[in-house]
C-alpha cells in the first residue's frame, strides 16, 4: 500500500512540472523584440524559446552603425538584457514648455 501512494505522488508531481512551463515559452510563436546586452536591438520570429536560450527566424539586427538581416539566431540567456513582444501601439510624448 505505502507503495501505491508513493507512485501516486510522483505521478502528481509530474503532472504538475508538465504543467509549469517556464514563463518565456509565451513567447514561442510570437515577433519579438530582444535587447542584447551591448548596444544591438533584435527583432525576430520566436520559435524556441527555452529558459537557457532562445532561437528567432526571420531576423532583424540593429546596430550602431548597421542593421543586418539573417534567417536564423540563437542567442543564449546571458546575452539578453530584456525581450518583448512587437509593440502593437506607439505613441510620441508630447514634451510641455518651460514656463
Amino acid at each position: 500500500m505505502a507503495g501505491e501512494k508513493k507512485a501516486a505522488k510522483s505521478q502528481e508531481t509530474k503532472k504538475q512540472q508538465e504543467k509549469k512551463d517556464h514563463p518565456i515559452k509565451l513567447f514561442e510563436g510570437k515577433r519579438i523584440t530582444v535587447k542584447e546586452i551591448g548596444p544591438s536591438v533584435i527583432e525576430g520570429d520566436c520559435i524556441v524559446a527555452e529558459p537557457g536560450y532562445l532561437i528567432l527566424t526571420n531576423v532583424k539586427i540593429i546596430g550602431t552603425k548597421h542593421i543586418a538581416e539573417a534567417q536564423l539566431l540563437y542567442i543564449p540567456h546571458h546575452r539578453i538584457s530584456f525581450a518583448h513582444t512587437m509593440p502593437t501601439k506607439v505613441e510620441k510624448i508630447e514634451e510641455e514648455e518651460p514656463q
